[in-house]
């Protein structure tokens, strides 16, 4: 029978009053933890945006300063500059003869060096490959 149509409602248990009102606050609390959710998640893409901003100047930063500093570098490779700060420290450097120069193409590839071990394997296998010359 429906609680609406009974007519002695003292004889019920204090959980079937309370029923209702459990699924109401329990519906409220659902929608205040879905708020709650809400709010923590807006706060934490603001948080990284704020970082990503911050990543953002701060590799600006960076990369204005080796700029700088490359160009720094190439106006102290100039000829002129290297000839008027060797004189000034009295280093007696001169330029070399284009004769003592080497130049290396721009797409050479070094080949690795060898280690030690390697290198005597190497030599070891050369002279026990090459003829013995007995002198009597």
């Amino acid at each position: 029978m429906p609680t609406w149509t009974r007519s002695n409602r003292r004889r019920e248990s204090g959980a079937v009053r309370l029923w209702p009102m459990m699924k109401l606050i329990t519906g409220f609390g659902m929608i205040a933890a879905g708020a709650m959710l809400c709010v923590w998640q807006h706060t934490q893409n603001a948080m990284l945006a704020r970082d990503i901003d911050q990543s953002r100047s701060r590799l600006q930063e960076v990369s204005d300063n080796n700029h700088r500093l490359a160009l720094q570098i190439a106006q102290l490779e100039l000829p002129r500059v290297l000839d008027t700060k060797n004189r000034a420290w009295q280093l007696g450097l001169v330029t070399p003869y284009e004769s003592q120069i080497i130049r290396v193409p721009a797409h050479y590839q070094p080949v690795p060096a060898r280690t030690a071990a390697a290198s005597a394997a190497v030599h070891t296998r050369r002279t026990a490959a090459s003829p013995q010359f007995r002198t009597q």
